[in-house]
């Protein structure tokens, strides 16, 4: 479908947008982005995607100038262009360090490149795993350049995916010195029928914006939860365990391997979560630019 883009300060359509082969985006990976869902044409949590992307560009030294205005405006404009103000759509912001001529060293004056893409988001296929669960394994060890950045890099990420899919499993799961740290798409939450635990973000993972809210979620409801290192060992303790992130919300983990974790099947605690997440997408303000 030749829907519309935004590139640069202009709306396009698909077919008629481009970046230069000499974009450092695409020779070197040299950028971030951010994945954010919204609901019947409202962004959710629009400020904490916004402030992640600004704060990364700020970390690997992207000068970018644009401020959470212009994104948000911008974000909407493009949501309303695609007739996406009714549904749930899926929306990838992309900032790149801009064009450079070949070197591995940046310029000083280069200007970044700003791309958002916005399509409708396949909701069935999202459903199908948030009542049925998935299933992951633990990958072979990656390297993962700042795994806090968002960025463009996710070779690691795409070479995970690939390897749980020749186990026929949906998420695979990075370790690091015995450490259990993430998915390569998700975060990770254990319940031990006492509480949830999370890795913490020193351990070296991306600092997900669902898994903070889901954080703030759980302590809202009275449930006990904590950043703790994991191990293998605590999937073999736990009764439940979840993945979280932006698109899918949270999805019940049911299976490592060919290990049931709990019974196998969705867990209470999951789905009492789930609940009250989708409760919190729709209490949102629906004021928009």
């Amino acid at each position: 479908m030749n829907n519309i883009v935004f590139l640069n300060g202009r709306f396009l359509a698909s077919d008629k947008a481009s970046v230069s082969i000499f974009d450092r985006g695409f020779t070197y990976g040299d950028g971030l982005f951010e994945t954010i869902r919204s609901y019947n044409g409202t962004i959710f949590a629009l400020d904490l995607h916004l402030e992640r992307l600004i704060e990364g560009a700020r970390t690997i030294e992207i000068l970018f100038r644009q401020n959470k205005k212009y994104l948000s405006d911008s974000l909407q404009k493009l949501l309303e262009l695609n007739k996406l103000t009714i549904g749930d759509a899926y929306i990838k912001v992309i900032i790149t360090r801009g064009m450079d001529y070949g070197r591995l060293m940046p310029s000083k004056s280069l200007k970044p490149s700003i791309v958002i893409i916005a399509k409708q988001l396949d909701i069935k296929k999202i459903e199908h795993y948030q009542y049925k669960g998935m299933g992951a394994v633990f990958l072979s060890n990656k390297t993962r350049p700042l795994p806090h950045v968002k960025s463009l890099n996710l070779l690691a990420n795409i070479m995970g995916l690939i390897e749980a899919n020749k186990s026929r499993m949906q998420e695979g799961i990075f370790t690091n010195s015995g450490k259990v740290l993430e998915g390569a798409i998700t975060n990770i939450f254990l319940f031990d029928g006492k509480g949830i635990k999370t890795p913490p973000v020193k351990d070296g993972i991306l600092a997900g914006i669902t898994r903070r809210l889901v954080i703030e979620l759980a302590k809202k409801q009275g449930i006990k939860i904590g950043e703790i290192s994991l191990t293998k060992t605590d999937f073999k303790n736990s009764q439940e365990a979840f993945l979280t992130n932006s698109i899918m919300e949270i999805i019940p983990l049911v299976k490592i391997g060919d290990k049931l974790i709990g019974s196998g099947k969705v867990g209470a605690l999951t789905m009492r979560l789930q609940q009250a997440y989708k409760q919190m997408v729709l209490k949102q303000p629906q004021n928009r630019p």
